[in-house]
């Protein structure tokens, strides 16, 4: 239940306060993740920090004042108060309709336009933005699938030429709106359309649609396949990427996700590794469609003996200290990454992902507390070092670091990651403004010769692509 206040807990002048930016939704207080925001306001306070949650809806235009929301500890509710602008913003806000991503995208405007307000790290643009930035990079050209935007020419291509592919939407999160597309019969269990009862099945879909529901399809022919598809993707931006073998022998799809966040001194750390799988069947191994955790290392070995398997995750590890940094050079200061690699059969590592908004509830599932304890608390740590480094009044525990942006980070007692790993991340100072330049260009010049499938082309809404996070 939301009760107002004004009294508790004090807003005080908002130097030493982080502001949580999150989607507004039905209910009271309106927004999800209510029990992650109620932590990150516990562990706010044992680093000095007043830690509330508002939504775009809650900053006006011209005004200093936020209606902000606060857990009460003490009477055990959410309380809604005026709150100043805050010093740091925590950039959670994902997964929005067209017209809520707008109202998003001007709040973001005017929160990055306030000198007092610092935002803890920048939002990523959509898939295809970042994996051609990656490719251009070249460290990690050989870990990329292959992957263009969805037309009616290159799709055709792909059906012919591989006989499957996974279409997968842009600003997407959660496995939602991912399709597996191949040429072929139906799978047990599968329904065929309307106009294809009684035919041969030319073509399968299976998936989730956008509220994550399961889809299994059958069709026969190009035609009606195409009919579908026009009413499924509705004016969103789709992207097509190579279908990779990346389940097990029972058929329980698996990705492995890396943590990656800045601590208290700035620094990238590795904060824990775990395997999200599926249950059989699933195209994807996001936790939200009722999949299990596994600890990383075991479950890779257990699949490719233990050499095989320490080795890949080794591998995985350097990976995702080495990632940040290429991130960084393409789209400014972050504050954590939650990257997402693919194993195949052959023990292929594939990078399937990169969210600058990621979920954590997977260590939990694990009951790693160590790491689950790391994820909540590496983002508030390294607000407070931002706070400290503006000359507010600094954080307990949170030593301020004079070192260079250029040194690597020390190995931690408390990281999960083999030192040599730890050791390799890259500090986290912001690309300087020639180094971001010239990929930004180059992504606007390759977007512009692309064209939109025929029966998108006029439906397109506003874009979303900043939402590229999910919460599991």
């Amino acid at each position: 239940m939301l009760h107002p206040s004004r009294a508790f807990p004090p807003p005080g002048d908002g130097r030493r306060s982080v502001g949580i930016l999150t989607a507004r939704t039905s209910g009271l207080p309106p927004f999800d993740n209510r029990g992650f925001y109620r932590r990150l306001i516990r562990a706010g306070r044992s680093l000095g920090l007043s830690v509330f949650v508002f939504t775009p809806h809650d900053l006006p235009e011209g005004d200093d004042v936020i209606a902000g929301y606060r857990y009460n500890e003490a009477a055990r509710r959410w309380e809604r108060t005026d709150c100043p602008l805050p010093a740091v913003v925590y950039d959670r806000c994902f997964s929005l309709t067209a017209e809520a991503s707008a109202l998003y995208r001007a709040a973001l405007r005017r929160l990055q336009a306030e000198p007092g307000v610092r935002l803890l790290g920048s939002p990523l643009p959509g898939k295809w933005d970042v994996h051609r930035h990656l490719a251009q990079d070249g460290r990690f050209t050989a870990l990329l699938p292959r992957t263009e935007p969805l037309t009616l020419r290159a799709l055709t291509a792909w059906l012919q030429e591989r006989g499957e592919v996974l279409l997968k939407p842009q600003a997407g999160s959660q496995g939602r709106g991912v399709l597996h597309v191949r040429r072929g019969a139906l799978r047990a269990g599968a329904q065929p359309s309307r106009t294809a009862e009684g035919a041969k099945t030319a073509f399968t879909v299976r998936g989730r649609d956008a509220r994550g529901s399961a889809v299994s399809r059958g069709f026969a022919d190009a035609a009606t396949l195409g009919q579908w598809l026009r009413g499924f993707v509705r004016g969103r931006r789709y992207l097509l990427q190579q279908y990779l073998q990346l389940q097990t022998e029972a058929g329980a799809a698996f990705d492995v996700r890396a943590l990656v966040q800045k601590d208290g001194s700035g620094r990238w750390q590795l904060t824990g590794t775990a395997v999200r799988q599926a249950p059989a069947g699933s195209v994807t191994a996001n936790l939200h469609g009722g999949g299990t955790a596994a600890p990383a290392e075991a479950f890779l070995a257990g699949r490719f003996g233990t050499q095989r398997g320490s080795a890949l995750h080794r591998e995985l590890c350097r990976l995702a200290a080495e990632l940040p940094e290429a991130v960084e050079a393409g789209y400014g200061r972050l504050a954590e990454l939650g990257i997402d690699f693919g194993v195949d059969r052959d023990g292929r590592l594939w990078l399937l992902e990169v969210n600058s908004k990621p979920g954590r509830s997977v260590f939990s599932l694990l009951g790693d507390a160590k790491a689950a304890k790391a994820a909540l608390l590496r983002p508030l740590q390294y607000a407070a070092s931002l706070l400290h480094a503006a000359g507010h009044v600094a954080s307990p525990g949170v030593p301020r670091t004079d070192a260079p942006a250029s040194r690597l980070a020390a190995p931690r007692a408390d990281a999960p990651a083999p030192a040599a790993v730890t050791a390799a991340m890259h500090s986290g100072a912001a690309a300087p403004a020639a180094r971001l330049a010239a990929p930004r260009a180059n992504v606007a010049a390759q977007a512009s010769a692309q064209r939109p499938l025929p029966w998108i082309a006029g439906r397109i809404t506003r874009p979303s692509a900043v939402m590229n996070s999910a919460d599991d």
